[in-house]
C-alpha cells in the first residue's frame, strides 16, 4: 500500500523525489571532496569530522529519498491512469537514466569513503559498522516494501473476490426471478390455452 505522503509527492510530481535523490548525491560529492582535501593536507579523522558527518548525513538522505522513489513513480503512473493531473511528470526513460546516474554516483562515493576510512584514517571498524547498519536498513526497507506489496495484493484480491461474490449473488437472484417469471408466464399460457379449449368445446356443445 502506498502511503499518502508518497502519493502526495507523486501527484505534485515524482520529479521532486528524483531531484531530492540527485541533490543528496551532490551533497555527498561535496562532502567527499572536502574529506579528500583533509586527507591531502595530512589530517586524521578527528580533524575531519565535519565533512565526514556531512557525507553520512547526505548518504542517509539519499537512502531515504531513494526508498521513496519506486513508490512515488508507481503512484504517479496510477494517478495518470486514473486521469488525475500530474504536473511536470517524468517519463520512464528520463526516470531510468536519472536514477542510473545517481546510483552510480553514490556507489562511487561509497567506494571512495570506504578507501579513505580504511587506508587514510585507519578506521576500518567504523566503516564496517556503518556499512552493516546501512545494509540492515536497506534489508528492513525492502522487507517492509515487500510486506506492503503483499498486503496491497491481498487487499486487491479480497476486493475482487467480494465483487465476484456480489456478482454471483446478483446472478442467482436474477436467475430465481427469471425462473419465477418464466414459470408464471408458462402457467398463464397453459391456463389460457386450457380455458380456450374448454371454451371451444362449450361453443361446440351449444
Amino acid at each position: 500500500m502506498i502511503d499518502p505522503g508518497t502519493i502526495g509527492l507523486a501527484i505534485a510530481g515524482v520529479r521532486l523525489v528524483v531531484n531530492a535523490v540527485k541533490s543528496s548525491a551532490d551533497e555527498a560529492r561535496q562532502a567527499i571532496d572536502s574529506i579528500q582535501e583533509c586527507v591531502d593536507s595530512g589530517k586524521k579523522l578527528g580533524q575531519s569530522l565535519s565533512p565526514v558527518k556531512k557525507f553520512f548525513s547526505a548518504a542517509s538522505r539519499y537512502e531515504e529519498s531513494r526508498s521513496q522513489l519506486e513508490d512515488a513513480k508507481k503512484a504517479q503512473d496510477e494517478a495518470i491512469a486514473n486521469g488525475k493531473p500530474v504536473p511536470d511528470q517524468i517519463s520512464d526513460a528520463e526516470y531510468v537514466m536519472d536514477m542510473m546516474a545517481a546510483d552510480r554516483q553514490i556507489k562511487e562515493y561509497y567506494d571512495r569513503i570506504k578507501h579513505i576510512m580504511i587506508y587514510h584514517f585507519d578506521e576500518s571498524g567504523m566503516w564496517e559498522e556503518f556499512w552493516e547498519r546501512l545494509s540492515r536498513l536497506r534489508r528492513e526497507r525492502e522487507s517492509k516494501a515487500e510486506d506492503a506489496r503483499r498486503v496491497a495484493t491481498e487487499a486487491r484480491l479480497a476486493i475482487a473476490a467480494e465483487k465476484m461474490r456480489k456478482k454471483r449473488k446478483l446472478q442467482r437472484t436474477l436467475s430465481i426471478i427469471y425462473n419465477c417469471v418464466g414459470g408464471f408466464v408458462i402457467t398463464a399460457i397453459i391456463a389460457g390455452f386450457a380455458w380456450f379449449i374448454r371454451w371451444m368445446f362449450d361453443q361446440g356443445a351449444n
